[in-house]
């Protein structure tokens, strides 16, 4: 099956090649803003966790900050592993993306949706335990 993905026939290589030029940016793009959402939120907890509060209070922080962590990680994985950030896969470039992974192109909106839902849900989450903590004064 890695075969079909990594060496279509000819027409189908001609679509991947430019969804690979075409997608790479937007890919990269929306992970870059996801990955920039995380590092504010992860710079609140951090400033919550300086300050000395309530154990149970602090282990949550502490928990939200590992599960974000964690998810930027999936997203840089993502990046890294899947989204051709070369000069060759640049839609302006006359190059094409000769790396066989980067026939996998399809997996990519699939991963970034459920990363994104992950993130969503971690993210709804965190903005609620912040914003009881500026309700109680302590943010």
């Amino acid at each position: 099956m890695t075969d079909t993905l990594t060496n279509p026939p000819q027409g189908e290589e001609s679509s991947l090649i430019q969804a690979c030029r075409s997608q790479n940016q937007v890919w990269t793009t929306a992970i870059v803003q996801y990955e920039q959402e995380i590092d504010n939120l992860l710079a609140l907890l951090a400033d919550l966790l300086e300050h000395p509060t309530y154990q149970n209070l602090r282990l949550r922080a502490i928990d939200y900050y590992g599960t974000l962590n964690q998810v930027k990680s999936r997203f840089q994985r993502l990046r890294l592993d899947m989204v051709c950030e070369n000069r060759v896969c640049m839609p302006s470039d006359q190059q094409v993306c000769r790396e066989p992974r980067f026939g996998l192109y399809t997996l990519v909106d699939s991963h970034l949706r459920a990363l994104a839902d992950e993130f969503s849900r971690v993210k709804a989450g965190c903005y609620q335990f912040l914003s009881v903590m500026v309700t109680l004064n302590m943010l």
